[in-house]
């Protein structure tokens, strides 16, 4: 059973109001977000009770806090470090405001994710994925925790399940108005590959893997920095390791592993070619492992 979502003071009060605020059954993290703006003074602060799985929502409300204006980006961390705790499908709370205001970062622009756009063709429809993958100081900017054994806001966030990522991505797409997801393992293989720019390259970018890529040869067992190594084709960097990204298929028809694809900083050399396929249970997280997101035209 999936514990609700409870928010303190004022906003626990309005959730409890709407009358529908009970426990469900499945699979998912249940996740209750703010979706913020600004009117007449006020914040506008709607309570999402949504199933990450599906992305059914359960249950919403609207509540007005009286204050000052504030910019977008004050508003989608300061005020969400301060009202809500998030619930595990434990019924355990993961992050509450008193804990992980301290955390919240002051400078990381929540829009700010640099996106590379993949031009279609006749089998698959353009896309924009993101250049580099998903690093630390955006993480914490949305999730307020950081789960990497490797630390350094510049480097790619680790650690993190299939599951770990939908909440990620729920709540960054309430925040920003955005529609950010993970790419299809056919749009990372056809963006990895280059493209409609694409050179045939055995790795992303080059067939000198030592130039695209921190592998078990020369990463000291340790992830780098995003976008240290040289771009492929279409400018998108470390589509061959430093991490495994997670895809958002399933791996087969088993819908058993989700599909997992690019290498990292501890596999060999082989298993950083662009067309090598790694699988995954969704609720697995270990340190080879991040992502990267795609938002559709």
């Amino acid at each position: 059973m999936i514990q609700k979502t409870i928010l303190q003071s004022e906003l626990a009060d309005a959730l409890n109001s709407s009358g529908n605020y009970e426990t469900f059954d499945g699979d998912a993290e249940l996740a209750c977000v703010s979706e913020l703006t600004n009117k007449e003074g006020q914040l506008l602060v709607e309570c999402k009770l949504v199933e990450l799985e599906s992305g059914k929502v359960l249950t919403s409300v609207t509540h007005h806090i009286a204050k000052e204006p504030i910019t977008e980006f004050e508003k989608g961390c300061k005020l969400l470090a301060t009202k809500l705790m998030w619930w595990n499908t434990a019924g355990e709370i993961v992050n509450s405001g008193k804990e992980v205001a301290h955390n919240v970062p002051t400078t990381y622009n929540l829009d700010g994710i640099e996106l590379v756009f993949v031009e279609g063709n006749d089998t698959m429809k353009g896309f924009y994925i993101g250049k580099f993958e998903i690093t630390q100081a955006q993480w914490k900017a949305i999730m307020w925790d950081n789960p990497s054994d490797f630390v350094g806001d510049s480097f790619p966030v680790e650690n993190v399940s299939w599951h770990d990522v939908q909440s990620f991505l729920l709540k960054l797409n309430l925040i920003t108005g955005k529609n950010y997801r993970l790419p299809t393992e056919a749009e990372w293989e056809f963006a990895a590959n280059g493209g409609t720019e694409s050179k045939g390259f055995l790795y992303s970018g080059s067939n000198n893997l030592n130039v695209v890529a921190w592998h078990k040869e020369n990463s000291n067992k340790s992830t780098h920095p995003v976008g240290k190594k040289i771009p492929n084709e279409l400018g998108i960097h470390d589509m061959s390791g430093n991490v495994r990204e997670w895809c958002e298929d399933w791996y087969d028809s088993s819908q058993q592993f989700r599909a997992v694809r690019g290498g990292s900083w501890n596999d060999v050399v082989q298993n950083n070619c662009v067309t090598f396929r790694y699988r995954s249970t969704p609720r697995n997280s270990i340190n080879v492992l991040g992502f990267r997101v795609a938002l559709s035209l």
